[in-house]
């Protein structure tokens, strides 16, 4: 990080978010003065010293107008009276509603996200599966009926399983994966009646690993980019990414560049592929995300510091990155990696379906006293699975892991801000599941 302290003035949305954390300790520690925002009053942002102010207004998702009307008063009451760099700087989904209405700031403050023109050819997924096409860009094949009788003429060419899914649900709301035609035609019929007025897809499959690709456009021009893929998630098969690991980015980098190029892509982007690993294979690009990314730690962590290198873009008309992303790093977040770990543990060593067939009677041997029944049972369930000592080696294994990786800390030089960190602790507990910025 440069000595040299910055005089600008930065908004940023979505102030709850660990994202917007991020955004403001890599500026505000270079002495920009960072203004949060959310439509809530407590966020992590309102507990951090890097931010001299925080605003709330409109939930974007309730009125989608008066969130801009609200963002617009604010960057207004608060535009610096000298001519120091004043920047907005969208944290999160937020971004495609900010640059829709891009103009209605001008002459206030620089908007820090691309055209919407450009997110507009990626989102939603069926936007997207078109782009990708016009531009031979590798991504699943997919296919997008107007009516039945549309799909119909398709059937010929599908090889399933496919996916069919709505265009802009999220969560994995709305898509399914099926495996034959029948089913196939009534789970089209049902999605026609749940989104009337949506185009539905239907996806082939790709196969391998998920990565992700971070990085900055300069007008199509890549600036900077950085490739992470996660050893670990919580849960296990459907959660976030918990453990992270920096990868070369080469070969992403190539078909990045494929698509941002012609869309003339200026601002970050979050870019999902799917890849075998194996050497002489193209990635798969899944989904483009006109945003930062939930391991925006992480890459910061990698030393590539995004927030810095928009921020140099967007004031100065040019970024410049110093060095390359820190390969084979791995960052792990604290406490929900662990449980992460003892998942992964208990699920790969243990055969739980045998114990659990089992329990009734180990706890009924229990109730009568009777250990060495009940301890004969519980062996029984393992003996085909794992030893103990197995099992004590493996969680070794796991430890080892857990000290190698570089544990992600959000307080060292910001004391305050684990109680706001609290919100992400919180929504685990109440909703079972990781707030939403936090899943990739």
């Amino acid at each position: 990080m440069s000595d040299k302290k910055e005089t600008g003035r930065v908004i940023v949305t979505y102030g709850r978010s660990l994202i917007a954390l991020m955004i403001a300790q890599s500026l505000g520690a270079r002495g920009i003065d960072v203004i949060g925002c959310d439509d809530v009053g407590m966020t992590v942002l309102s507990f951090s010293k890097f931010v001299s102010k925080n605003c709330i207004y409109t939930a974007p998702d309730k009125d989608e107008q008066a969130f801009i009307d609200d963002l617009l008063r604010i960057a207004q009451e608060n535009k610096p009276e000298d001519d120091r760099p004043y920047v907005l700087i969208p944290a999160f989904r937020d971004a495609k509603i900010v640059a829709k209405y891009k103009e209605r700031f001008d002459g206030v403050i620089t908007v820090a996200c691309p055209d919407f023109e450009a997110i507009d050819k990626v989102d939603h997924k069926d936007r997207f599966a078109e782009t990708t096409q016009e531009f031979d860009v590798n991504s699943p094949k997919t296919w997008l009926p107007k009516d039945e009788r549309d799909l119909d003429t398709m059937m010929e060419e599908i090889q399933f399983p496919v996916f069919i899914k709505p265009p802009n649900d999220v969560g994995g709301r709305g898509i399914s994966k099926v495996d034959n035609e029948q089913a196939l035609k009534i789970a089209f019929a049902e999605l026609q009646a749940d989104y009337p007025d949506d185009q539905i897809l239907i996806q082939g499959l790709a196969e391998g690993v998920d990565y992700c690709f971070c990085g900055l456009f300069e007008h199509g021009d890549l600036v900077a980019s950085m490739v992470y893929h996660n050893i670990r998630k919580f849960p296990q098969e459907t959660g976030a990414g918990v453990v992270r690991e920096t990868v070369e980015s080469e070969r992403f980098d190539v078909i990045a560049k494929k698509l941002m190029k012609p869309l003339k892509w200026n601002g970050v982007a979050g870019i999902d592929f799917m890849w075998d690993e194996h050497e002489d294979s193209t990635p798969t690009m899944i989904e483009v995300n006109a945003r930062f990314w939930a391991a925006l730690d992480h890459s910061i962590k990698s030393d590539v510091d995004f927030p810095w290198l928009l921020y140099q873009q967007f004031v100065y008309g040019h970024a410049h990155q110093d060095g390359e992303a820190k390969i084979g790093h791995i960052t792990s977040l604290p406490g929900v990696s662990t449980m992460s770990r003892i998942e992964s543990l208990f699920s790969e060593a243990f055969n739980f379906d045998d114990l659990e067939a089992k329990w009734p009677d180990i706890k009924a041997h229990l109730k009568e006293r009777e250990l060495g029944k009940a301890t004969a049972l519980f062996k029984e369930a393992l003996d085909d699975t794992i030893t103990l000592d197995e099992a004590y080696d493996a969680f070794k294994v796991m430890m080892q892991e857990a000290k190698e990786a570089e544990r992600l800390s959000y307080g060292e030089d910001d004391p305050f801000v684990g109680l706001g960190a609290l919100f992400v602790l919180g929504s685990l507990i109440k909703h079972g599941e990781l707030p939403p910025e936090i899943k990739r």
